[in-house]
C-alpha cells in the first residue's frame, strides 16, 4: 500500500508478533491511547489484506488507500468498545465493509471492479491445455460475465474469493444467517456461471466453496 500506515519497530516490545489477535486486542484495550504498540501490530498484520480488499472493491488505489486509513482510524477509536462477540478479524471486516460502502455511495461515478475479479478468476483457470488465445478469450468472457452480475452478487463473490473469507465470516459481516448466506453465495455463483455461458462457449473451471 502506498503511503500506508508505517511504524518504526519498538525494540523494547519483543514478541508482539507472536500474540494472537485476541491478546493484542486485550493489550490495546488496556494501553490505548498511551501505548500503541499492540495496535501497531494489528495494523501491520492486516493492512495489506484491508488495502487489497478496498482497492478491489472500490477500483481506485487512491480511494482505497484513504478508505483503508479511515478504517484503521475507526478501529483505533472503537477498539475499547469491542466486546469479543466475534473474532477481531470479523469485526474488522465489518468496519472495512461499511467504509467501502460509504465511499462508493459518495463517488461521482461508479468504480469498476472487473479487473480484480478477472485477476482472481484467471488464477482459477488451471487447465494447462488451453492455448494462449483460448486463455485470452476466457478472460474476456469472465470480465463480460461479471459486468452482468448484481452488486450484491459481486459483493459476496469478492468476500469469498478475493478475501478468502469463510461463509460463516461472510454471514457475520453481512449480519445474515449462515443458511441465508449459503443461499446467496450459491445463487451468485449460478448467476455467474449462467452469465459466463452466455458470453462464450467455454465453461469456467469449477469452484468448490470452502465450508
Amino acid at each position: 500500500m502506498q503511503n500506508q500506515i508505517k511504524f518504526i519497530p519498538n525494540k523494547e516490545e519483543p514478541g508482539l508478533d507472536k500474540l494472537s489477535d485476541a491478546d493484542l486486542v486485550s493489550r490495546c484495550q488496556q494501553d490505548l491511547p498511551d501505548d500503541i504498540e499492540a495496535y501497531r501490530e494489528l495494523v501491520e498484520r492486516y493492512e495489506g489484506l484491508v488495502y487489497n480488499f478496498c482497492v478491489k472493491t472500490i477500483g481506485s488505489p487512491q480511494d482505497a488507500e484513504e478508505v483503508a486509513q479511515d478504517a484503521f482510524i475507526t478501529v483505533f477509536h472503537k477498539l475499547k468498545q469491542f466486546e469479543g462477540k466475534s473474532t477481531f478479524k470479523t469485526w474488522l471486516y465489518k468496519i472495512v465493509h461499511n467504509s467501502c460502502r460509504n465511499r462508493i455511495s459518495k463517488l461521482a461515478r461508479k468504480r469498476q471492479t472487473q479487473e480484480a475479479y478477472e485477476d482472481h478468476m484467471k488464477g482459477v483457470q488451471n487447465n494447462q491445455s488451453l492455448t494462449n488465445r483460448q486463455k485470452l478469450d476466457n478472460r474476456a468472457h469472465i470480465q463480460e460475465a461479471l459486468t452482468l452480475l448484481k452488486e450484491q452478487e459481486k459483493e459476496i463473490i469478492t468476500y469469498k474469493f478475493i478475501l478468502g473469507m469463510t461463509l460463516q465470516e461472510i454471514a457475520d459481516t453481512l449480519n445474515l444467517g449462515e443458511s441465508a448466506t449459503k443461499m446467496r453465495f450459491y445463487r451468485a455463483m449460478e448467476s455467474f456461471k449462467a452469465a459466463y455461458e452466455r458470453s462464450g462457449k467455454e465453461k469456467p473451471a469449477p469452484i468448490t466453496p470452502k465450508p
